[in-house]
């Protein structure tokens, strides 16, 4: 598949997205909660964390949601683009869309309010804030939520540029709070009368809340001050009590039920509860997961929800401040301000459970299924506290960087490292525990490498004994651990030991890969792919293509000694350590005389090429020798270099392929005076903006930045701009044009000469490592900065290439696909034996990683035709959310097995359909029940309408349903109705005995009289041995007899028990 062709595949949502962005909505009676992420409404039971429903009509990201005042049932939302949605949240149906009708073009709702005030409407109206342009004063309107239209108000409020905070009482006191700055405003929406006041010591405002039952509202600023205003509606009147304990900005307010208390939060990770009547009186709840961004109450004061920055949705009881439960289906780290990545760790594929892996909170990994779209559990990696974050200040903390997956083991690689100490490396080895279903810590090794681990991985993913793991740090050191005895005298058992180590000739170390049968390691140093062997990581093979074939030429540097050999003479290292003093000099001064002792210096020299007389060469030929001469000093750098040949007035000219580089690196450094100009007005202009009191040092600051700015243009006039003319770059060292000849429209247009293209001139560097598997475990992949390499190993020659720039890959080793991402966003599938692209997709998004996940029933299907038949693709991108390639429609759910059943299905069907142990166990089902039919006789009995006993037996425990659910099928399973008994048991006389039994087991119910006594005649004649094998038969079947009796009595005790109600209790 081409980039051209028709892509019927689209990127479906599987899990992530930011569900703490907004505050959540309670219920009426707080029995459900709405949460709104991205588009959509997601509404999830209180009691159980139960995703019920979502809600997916909205056309553009919902801004506010809140039920209606008189109708409950009512779920109203409106979008950033003006759009009005009313559900009917318990069906999920929408009942009407309006669009806003302001008249405004371009306009963008800021914030959306419902009021409790009805005007010619089914619902409530709203109070809505609207932007016009960037820069231009915000508007308010009261709108119609039934029609879509503003209502005229006669009102003198005025609002300012700031996004504004807003609140609204529903109550018996009907007031509006809006903070913009650290101005306050109250608006009465009966009277239409408002007042402004400032906040205290001007702070600005960060948060706020109205009291449901009082005229009462709270704010909170970036001082960590709650003030609480009381008597608002006049000037003369207000009064104001400050709480203040937080130590950062608030974050979130809320008000009880009752309106006797409230509840506040900062940056400190702390919810604390306040009592009104006395500001000392407060509760805490430290130690929360992350920042605290929302608090929101049930109505009936059951759940106080706290929302944290973690994606986490956490219940606290609120009588005595406990957390009760939590709700999150995604979790992941805060944004610091180091720069690092949030996952580092990538997506990685736990083979035990199947299930993703990636890092979640600081120091912690999550579990993440997808088969049943759940949150597994969060593992905590790192024994250590979480350092808070402070205001303007980077705080480093211990994270998780790399780890390795084992059916049965986890290595883990943990990295702290502040930019200023010595960075602190553990790596730690953890085994699964089958009782308590999680990892215990088995081995933790401290400084296993230096710097940084590069990559950790196993062996083999399923395979437990003979076990071996590598690591690989940025001390491009591999060390091999294997399992041992345990030399600990507390605690014996088996732990893991390094066993070997090595390096290539210190060469840089990206990545590595073991084969699949664990027998060779692979790795990637530099542009060279070096084979160990992966039991003592003895130097096998060292690999290379030639020069160009990896995308770049091979580059050798070579370094003088700064001691002197044995055999130098020490007038040369004089006479090389004055030129090196005279260029330093010439660095910062344009002396001529210098310039003409440098020069007697070169030619001077020992090498050939410089030893010519200026009198006797010309100069043309006295400039390259001074030109290769300056260029061999390896001392100086090339902005050093360009300053020494203008000085000896060299021009020199750059090749085609690195001038548009090389001009473009110059130009970043070369900003435009006028831009630079253009932002320094517009700072100018925004200072009037600021509060007095951080005005000056504003003021201050872009004094200081006006007089950088003016010494750095100097220094580029004088120093970055004459560089140009040295390398030919500007416009005035360019050859004059021909002017081009006009013509004719008949004539057809000169074909232009093809340039050659020449490569990077830099060394390579492999980046990933990966080996086929099967048929292709020959095959090893690896990745260069343009080129993806396929190796063969068995005639130790390049197999094939393709042009790739590659940054992130995965490997299926089902189907032995691979799957590349390259650094333009795009997508390519294919397998190392032919590289021809399966599958190619342009305009990904960014991601963070990507993993192959084993589908529960793959698809009996090619991979020409399906190349997800086997495993699907699953992506991690920058927003944080896991997506997958699928047809419109179809979910991963799709591919789930059917539901256990018990029921007693018609004769010519199968008699049971099987849960998740599949098609193997029924096929093994029906085979057992042809091999019993074959081999029975005639004279043995059997039932085999019991089936189901068998099936749940041999189920599987962990792929159950509830018992609650299937005991009643099951014991109606086991039921035989009358006639059908009577029918088994006649057909079974029938079969067994074809009449009724004598006392030697001899039938005689269809022969006449005569005939009996002639065999009976026969009989008596016959041998003493026949009687015995007849008399052991008629026992036999005797037996069999009473089993059969037994079994109706049994079927009848069933019958019986089936009339009565049995509640069961587990």
């Amino acid at each position: 598949m081409n980039f051209d062709d028709e892509d019927r595949l689209e990127l479906q949502h599987l899990a992530g997205g930011n569900i703490v962005q907004h505050a959540p909505v309670f219920s009426e009676q707080g029995r459900f909660i709405f949460v709104r992420c991205g588009l959509k409404v997601q509404v999830f039971v209180t009691s159980t964390g139960e995703l019920t429903r979502e809600l997916n009509d909205a056309t553009s990201p919902l801004i506010s949601l809140e039920l209606d005042v008189k109708q409950p049932e009512l779920l109203l939302g409106c979008t950033i683009k003006g759009q009005l949605l009313r559900w009917h949240w318990r069906t999920g149906v929408l009942q009407k869309s309006v669009d806003i009708k302001l008249g405004i073009e371009n306009q963008q709702i800021l914030t959306c309010n419902l009021l409790n005030l009805y005007k010619g409407g089914d619902t409530a109206c709203a109070f809505v804030t609207v932007k016009r342009k960037s820069g231009e004063q915000l508007s308010w309107f009261v709108v119609n939520t039934t029609t879509g239209t503003p209502i005229d108000i006669n009102c003198g409020l005025k609002l300012k540029i700031r996004t504004p905070l807003v609140d609204v009482s529903k109550g018996v006191f009907k007031f509006i709070i809006l903070a913009q700055g650290y101005y306050v405003y109250f608006l009465n929406y009966e009277t239409w009368k408002f007042w402004r006041f400032k906040n205290v010591k001007k702070a600005m405002i960060t948060s706020l809340r109205m009291n449901p039952n009082e005229e009462m509202a709270a704010t909170g600023d970036e001082n960590g001050r709650v003030v609480v205003w009381r008597q608002f509606d006049q000037h003369s009147t207000v009064l104001c009590t400050e709480y203040h304990w937080h130590a950062t900005t608030v974050t979130s307010l809320a008000f009880s039920p009752t309106g006797i208390s409230f509840y506040s939060a900062g940056l400190e990770a702390v919810l604390v509860k306040w009592s009104l009547a006395n500001e000392k009186e407060r509760n805490f709840l430290p130690r929360m997961s992350a920042i605290i961004r929302h608090i929101v109450i049930s109505d009936g004061n059951e759940h106080v929800l706290v929302c944290t920055d973690d994606n986490a949705l956490q219940f606290v009881r609120p009588s005595d401040m406990r957390l009760q439960s939590s709700l999150q289906h995604f979790t992941y780290a805060l944004q610091d301000k180091t720069g690092r990545s949030m996952f580092p760790l990538g997506l990685c594929l736990n083979p035990r459970t199947n299930s993703m892996v990636l890092n979640g909170r600081v120091g912690q990994l999550q579990f993440y299924s997808a088969y049943t779209k759940s949150l597994l559990y969060n593992l905590r990696v790192v024994d250590s506290n979480v350092n808070s974050h402070e205001h303007e200040s980077i705080i480093y903390n211990t994270c998780v960087t790399r780890a390795a997956f084992n059916i049965n083991w986890m290595a883990t690689g943990e990295e702290y490292n502040d930019q200023l100490n010595f960075p602190e490396l553990r790596l730690k080895f953890w085994q699964y525990h089958e009782k308590l279903q999680t990892y215990q810590l088995n081995t933790n090794i401290e400084l296993p490498h230096e710097h940084g681990f590069q990559a950790i991985i196993f062996s083999n993913q399923f395979q437990v004994n003979n076990l071996r793991c590598a690591s690989a740090g940025k001390d491009n050191v591999i060390k091999l651990w294997t399992l041992g005895d345990s030399e600990n005298i507390y605690k014996r058992g088996i732990m893991w030991n390094c066993v070997a180590q090595t390096s290539y000739k210190q060469q840089s170390l990206e990545s590595m890969c073991f084969s699949q049968d664990g027998s060779i390691l692979a790795a990637g140093y530099g542009h060279t792919l070096v084979l160990f062997d992966a039991r003592s990581l003895r130097l096998l093979h060292a690999l290379s293509t030639s020069a160009g074939y990896d995308g770049v030429v091979s580059k050798a540097q070579l370094r003088l000694s700064q001691t002197p050999v044995n055999g130098t003479r020490s007038e040369l290292t004089q006479q090389r350590q004055q030129l090196w003093n005279l260029l330093q000099t010439l660095l910062n001064s344009n002396d001529q005389k210098l310039i003409q002792e440098a020069r007697k210096l070169m030619a001077s020299a020992p090498s050939g090429e410089c030893k010519v007389s200026e009198e006797q060469a010309p100069k043309e030929t006295v400039k390259e020798a001074v030109y290769k001469h300056i260029m061999q000093m390896s001392e100086l750098g090339l902005h050093q270099k360009l300053q020494l040949l203008r000085r000896f007035g060299i021009e020199c000219n750059v090749h085609a392929s690195c001038q548009i580089r090389l001009k473009s690196h110059l130009q970043s450094c070369v900003v435009d005076p006028l831009a630079a100009q253009k932002r320094l007005k517009a700072l100018q202009a925004r200072l009037h903006r600021l509060q007095p009191c951080q005005r000056f040092k504003a003021k201050l600051r872009l004094v200081r930045l006006k007089n950088r700015r003016w010494h750095y243009e100097k220094l580029v006039r004088q120093e970055l701009l004459p560089l140009f003319s040295v390398l030919q770059l500007d416009e005035t060292t360019k050859p004059a044009t021909t002017p081009a000849i006009k013509r004719k429209h008949w004539e057809s247009k000169p074909a232009k000469p093809l340039g050659k293209a020449t490569p990077l001139q830099s060394s390579a560097q492999i980046s990933h490592v990966q080996f086929g598997a099967g048929a292709q475990a020959h095959l090893v992949a690896i990745c260069t900065e343009t080129r993806v390499l396929i190796w063969n190993l068995m005639t130790l020659r390049l197999q094939a290439g393709l042009k790739l720039s590659v940054r992130q890959l995965a490997f299926d080793p089902l189907t032995n696909l691979i799957a590349a991402v390259t650094r333009n966003d795009e997508l390519h599938v294919f397998q190392p034996n032919v590289p021809l692209p399966v599958y190619q997709r342009s305009n990904l998004p960014k991601l963070h990683g990507l993993v192959w996940l084993p589908r529960r029933q793959p698809k009996q299907s090619s991979i020409n035709v399906d190349w997800q038949a086997q495993s699907t693709l699953h992506m991690l991108t920058h927003d944080k959310e896991i997506v997958y390639l699928a047809m419109p429609g179809q979910s991963l759910t799709d591919d789930a097995p059917a539901p256990i059943s018990f029921a007693q299905q018609p004769a010519g069907d199968q008699l049971l359909q099987y849960a998740t142990f599949g098609t193997f166990v029924a096929r093994q089902k029906t085979d057992a029940i042809t091999e019993f039919a074959q081999k029975s006789g005639p004279l043995i009995v059997g039932r085999g309408v019991h089936s189901a006993v068998n099936a749940l037996v041999n189920l599987s425990a962990h792929t159950m349903p509830a018992m609650s659910l299937i005991c009643g099928e099951f014991i109606k399973s086991l039921l035989t109705p009358s006639e059908s008994g009577a029918q088994q048991n006649g057909d079974a006389e029938e079969t067994l005995s074809n009449g009724k039994l004598n006392g030697n087991g001899y039938t005689g119910s269809d022969l006449d009289d005569h005939e009996a006594e002639e065999e009976a005649e026969d009989y008596e004649e016959s041998t003493t041995e026949v009687r015995k094998i007849l008399l052991e038969k008629n026992s036999a079947l005797e037996k069999i007899n009473i089993k059969e009796e037994e079994q109706l009595t049994l079927d009848a005790r069933l019958q019986r028990a089936a009339k009565f109600t049995v509640y069961l209790d587990f």
